[in-house]
């Protein structure tokens, strides 16, 4: 297990956390694999009945650490292998997991910390917490299956909304659109999500596995379709012009000026 994501078990609740609080949780490479051992130990933990991810710190995740560099320079398949090995990967783990999944979210979700909430099967926020898809004001594109994702928790509407303005959307809004389920104080976050995994926990395991693999409706067809449109994008925005200047203001901190290419 990598030392950016913990795994433990109490009382056949898996408890997978962020724990890189110093940097927002921002998802480096390092995280990335530490999630998917975390989520591939869940898939085979026959004494776990759900799991409760979560984030130490001020913020859930911050999405992918743009500071990184370890992607600059990499041709479309080095990026399209990536791509596939690390958000994808975690989308189909959580997606198919025999367990339901609760988030418990604080402060930010951004980009890929949004991707992997809607990934988990229900999501109770802090009222603080805020979520944005960053990735249209970077010259980026979407991933995790948000794409399919996402319409179906919040609607089209909102779902384009969110994507295309890049705009941030806060916990009672989100609570509003569907978003998440719950909304309580930061101090009762981790209480009230656990509460919630004790109740799934108490129920009758193959009634709460079968139930949420009939729940979820996502076939094998349509998820790996949305992943590959989504590959395709990720690869597209990668070679852009937009996207050079969208990680030199990021790093920056100033307005990116968008040219269309």
């Amino acid at each position: 297990m990598s030392e950016r994501v913990s795994y433990r078990v109490e009382d056949a609740i898996a408890r997978i956390r962020f724990e890189r609080p110093a940097k927002l949780n921002a998802i480096d490479q390092a995280m990335w694999h530490g999630l998917l051992d975390a989520f591939a130990r869940l898939k085979a933990d026959g004494d776990v009945r759900v799991c409760l991810l979560e984030a130490q710190g001020r913020s859930f995740c911050a999405g992918a650490d743009l500071k990184e560099t370890a992607w600059h320079g990499e041709g479309a398949i080095e990026t399209r292998r990536r791509i596939e090995r690390n958000q994808q990967d975690l989308t189909r783990l959580m997606t198919m997991a025999p367990v339901p999944i609760v988030a418990a979210i604080q402060g930010h979700a951004i980009g890929g910390g949004v991707e992997i909430a809607l990934a988990c099967d229900m999501r109770i926020a802090a009222t603080d917490a805020s979520f944005a898809f960053t990735e249209a004001g970077i010259g980026r594109f979407i991933t995790g299956a948000a794409s399919l994702l996402l319409p179906r928790a919040v609607g089209l509407a909102w779902a384009k909304r969110m994507i295309l303005t890049a705009e941030p959307v806060g916990a009672e809004q989100a609570l509003a659109i569907g978003l998440v389920e719950e909304v309580v104080p930061p101090a009762d976050l981790e209480a009230t999500a656990l509460r919630l995994c004790r109740r799934i926990a108490a129920n009758a395991p193959i009634s709460v596995q079968l139930g949420k693999r009939a729940l979820n409706r996502v076939n094998l067809v349509e998820l790996e379709r949305a992943l590959a449109l989504e590959t395709d994008g990720l690869i597209e925005t990668y070679g852009s012009a937009d996207n050079e200047a969208g990680a030199a203001a990021f790093a920056t901190r100033e307005k990116a000026d968008f040219k269309g290419g």
